[in-house]
């Protein structure tokens, strides 16, 4: 984006409109998904920051993506050119207006009508990009629709899991708690009792998500094999599922160290520093990971950006 040349003017035109049309036309779903995700993230991190990286993470993997997204705009042709696939953007803008009702108070669906707007709009400016942003708007819609379903599925089979296997790892400290399913009872060193329990939200439903969220985002990124694409992401998620109960386990063991102020300042951050932890790790193996055959590194794919 050195020069201000035909692409770079397409795409500052669609983050303009783009951020227009949310602004003017989506104001209830935008106040919905920034009051609510606030919220979220105070209740399971004690703090908003969490977002911050999270975000700036997904913006660096889109921007890996601007060598094809640059020549993709530079191919786009006059206002009149594929009219069908305009069309279709626009009513990506306008179906999610008619249901604002449904949408606005739920951070789900505001986010999912943000991310739509977003895309329509690109479609309808410039119709070439379609194909090569769409696994980046399917992505962001599975990430902020599926979690939820998730928890509601498997939150309680994993938060039962976690339980049990945090508590074959604190039997081996000799911290003395009481169990009951996802329930636990202790008494700090100091006297203190301290009672706790393992929700779904504690569960790894979130954690495994987020994590092939951005496995799969990287996969478009980085060209790599689909095979250890897919074992990486069963090896993941299940290293995410024993460092989940790690993180169970170390609060507790804070809690019997240090009282029910210690345990709960540390369940601020503690998973937070793991789990992102984990993800730079990620990112590290999986850029060392085989690129499909016959993309060379540093190369463009024309294709997808048809």
């Amino acid at each position: 984006m050195s020069r201000l040349d035909r692409g770079v003017v397409r795409f500052l035109a669609w983050i303009v409109a783009a951020t227009s049309v949310v602004l003017l036309l989506f104001q209830g779903q935008l106040t919905t998904f920034f009051f609510a995700l606030n919220g979220r993230l105070n209740d399971t991190f004690g703090t908003a920051f969490p977002a911050i990286p999270f975000a700036a993470l997904l913006a660096v993997l889109f921007l890996l993506r601007w060598e094809d997204l640059h020549a993709a705009l530079l191919r786009e042709q006059g206002p009149a050119s594929r009219p069908a696939t305009r069309l279709f953007g626009l009513s990506l803008v306008v179906v999610p207006l008619l249901l604002s009702q449904y949408s606005v108070g739920s951070l789900e669906l505001s986010a999912a009508s943000l991310i739509m707007a977003f895309y329509g709009t690109a479609l309808a400016i410039n119709p070439g990009s379609a194909r090569l942003l769409l696994p980046y708007a399917l992505l962001y819609l599975g990430g902020v629709t599926v979690p939820a379903g998730v928890v509601y599925l498997f939150g309680e089979p994993l938060a039962g899991f976690s339980a049990g296997l945090s508590a074959d790892l604190l039997a081996l400290t000799g911290v003395p708690i009481s169990w009951h399913g996802t329930q636990f009872v202790l008494v700090s060193r100091a006297g203190g009792s301290i009672t706790g329990v393992i929700t779904p939200g504690c569960s790894s439903v979130l954690s495994v998500t987020t994590f092939l969220g951005l496995l799969g985002l990287m996969y478009f990124d980085f060209r790599k094999d689909l095979g250890p694409t897919l074992g990486l992401a069963v090896g993941g998620s299940a290293v995410l599922v024993l460092l989940n109960s790690v993180r169970i386990g170390v609060l507790i063991w804070a809690g019997y160290d240090g009282g029910p102020a210690a345990l709960w300042g540390l369940h601020n951050w503690v998973g937070y520093a793991i789990f992102v932890g984990f993800y730079l790790g990620i990112l590290w193996i999986y850029s060392g990971l085989g690129r499909h055959q016959g993309v060379a590194p540093g190369a463009t794919v024309a294709g997808g950006a048809n």
